[in-house]
């Protein structure tokens, strides 16, 4: 694995790829570099056991072996499996790490405005759903009962990276970081001034580093989803990779983005895309019950927050002046 390793004046970041994107770790009070290598490289062994992309992988044999036998999985990938089920139960499917063939159907990013037909949909869909997913935890396997589904952790994986590096650097004695995985922010304690974490929210109708607005954290995990990542326009429609699996097509919930606030990255991870899909009065009723906060961007540019970050969110005001 490549890193890129930094220090300055009692601060150390660590830069590297995994899962995907593009992570950084920054430890403040004269930690060395040691102690983020340790943390990046359980990153990357996180990966390897999880991406659905690298053959050997708990999630690529659990797929191939769809509907054919059990897997033998890692206590790990085992505990995050049984995570999303959770999430996909509670959030009534809105959240479901099943939809990858879905997914593969759409190829958003990937296909030329490519919109597939319903009968294509339909067929898709047969092959989705969480309750396929049958975890053994005294044998440690999991199994998806029928040919052809498939399993994908990107919609959590990085979340719970993300908590285990802050469980890595806070066992070590860290009173203060930031860790950015491609985007999910975990932040630990207070800046080196002693001030709050200012966390950035993306602005989804702008390029990548405009913000929305910003939130005042300590200690906690900052995820945002939105239409922006991965998009494309055809006859006024915005058909973008966030998946309702109920429908089986890009989420119609009114919503531009939603950005959960809470204790844990993996549950953050999974709730923005339920709240996203849901819609913002259904989605607040989910994030509530994870006692989390959240910001939605409706689809009309107005701006929403519930009440825990009422004095805690700040809209940059080019944005404020577009909502108004």
């Amino acid at each position: 694995m490549n890193k890129l390793i930094s220090i300055s004046k009692g601060t150390v970041t660590c830069r590297f790829e995994a899962l995907g994107t593009i992570n950084e770790i920054t430890v403040f009070g004269g930690f060395g570099q040691t102690l983020l290598e340790e943390a990046a490289e359980w990153v990357m062994q996180i990966n390897n056991r999880m991406s659905p992309f690298i053959p050997v992988s708990d999630i690529a044999r659990l797929n191939h072996n769809a509907g054919l036998k059990p897997v033998t999985v890692h206590l790990e990938t085992l505990q995050l499996l049984r995570k999303a089920k959770q999430m996909s139960e509670l959030s009534n499917g809105a959240f479901d790490i099943t939809v990858r063939p879905l997914i593969e159907l759409w190829g958003i990013g990937k296909k030329q405005n490519y919109i597939p037909s319903k009968r294509e949909i339909n067929k898709a869909m047969r092959l989705t759903g969480s309750k396929d997913l049958i975890l053994d935890e005294q044998a440690g396997t999991a199994y998806l009962k029928r040919k052809g589904q498939a399993a994908d952790l990107g919609g959590i994986a990085k979340g719970y990276a993300a908590d285990e590096v802050k469980r890595i650097l806070t066992e070590s004695g860290v009173t203060g970081a930031i860790i950015n995985l491609g985007g999910n922010i975990s932040t630990i304690g207070f800046r080196p001034d002693g001030a709050p974490w200012y966390i950035g929210i993306q602005n989804p109708l702008a390029v990548t580093g405009e913000y929305l607005g910003r939130i005042t954290c300590k200690d906690d995990t900052v995820v945002t989803s939105g239409s922006n990542e991965r998009f494309f326009m055809k006859d006024g429609i915005r058909y973008h990779h966030i998946i309702d699996p109920r429908t089986g097509e890009p989420a119609q919930s009114g919503l531009l983005g939603v950005t959960a606030v809470c204790k844990s990255s993996a549950e953050a991870d999974a709730l923005t895309t339920a709240a996203f899909v849901l819609g913002m009065e259904r989605g607040v009723k989910l994030i509530e019950q994870f006692k989390a906060e959240a910001v939605f961007l409706t689809e009309d540019y107005k701006v929403y927050t519930t009440n825990g970050l009422t004095n805690r969110f700040e809209l940059v005001p080019l944005l404020q002046r577009k909502a108004q």
